[in-house]
Formats: C-alpha cells, structure tokens, sequence
C-alpha cells in the first residue's frame, strides 16, 4: 500500500510540475507575441486585392515595399501611422502572377512572401 501511494505522489508530481510549466510557457509565448510587431496579409494566394494588416508596438510612419523575387521594385508606398494598428488594401491587379516580397520598414522591418494568381 505505501508503494502504491509512493508511486502515486511520484506521477502526481511529476505530471503536476510538467502542467504547470507548459501553462506558464504558454503564457510568456502569448506575452511575447502582444509584443513583438505583426504582418498579416490575407488573403494569400491573392487575385485582386490582398490586404496588408500592420501591428506595430509603437505608432510610427512606415513605408510598404512590394519587390518581385529578383529584388525589383513594383510598389512603394509610404503610410505615416499615428496608429498602431494599420490595414491597407493592395491592389494586386496589375501585378503579373508570381511571388513577391512584401516589406514594411519603420523602426524595424518585417517581411513576407505574397503569391499573386489570376
């Protein structure tokens, strides 16, 4: 019987630390994540319109960089940000179909990969 028990406690902490760690591991990863800037395009694959969603920690002006996979420039745009949120609607229209990189610089960049169809 006193192995029994033993043996219980043995799994009930082991398991119960474990759980308790992923909670905490989870939580710091969603704090980082409220943290950081954000690029969210949607939708991608696009067809006319992508658009182009901007989180940043701080308000500040940006500019949108579209450059083709050989580094040629297509579109540039700058948008002066008093918010730190930001959406803008792409026309992607006259864009020929491919992969292109979307930039976003402000006092950091971030990038991501848009494919472009018809």
């Amino acid at each position: 019987m006193h192995r029994l028990i033993a043996v219980l406690s043995f799994f009930l902490i082991t398991f119960g630390c474990t759980y308790v760690s992923a909670q905490q591991a989870e939580k710091t990863n969603t704090k980082q994540t409220a943290d950081t800037d954000r690029l969210k395009l949607y939708p991608n694959p696009a067809k006319t319109y992508v658009n182009i969603y901007v989180d940043w920690k701080t308000a500040q002006p940006f500019s949108i960089f579209i450059y083709d996979m050989q580094y040629n420039t297509q579109l540039n745009e700058v948008k002066v940000g008093t918010r730190k949120s930001y959406q803008y609607a792409l026309d992607v229209t006259q864009l020929p179909v491919g992969k292109y990189k979307i930039k976003i610089v402000g006092t950091s960049q971030m990038e991501e990969i848009l494919t472009v169809v018809k």
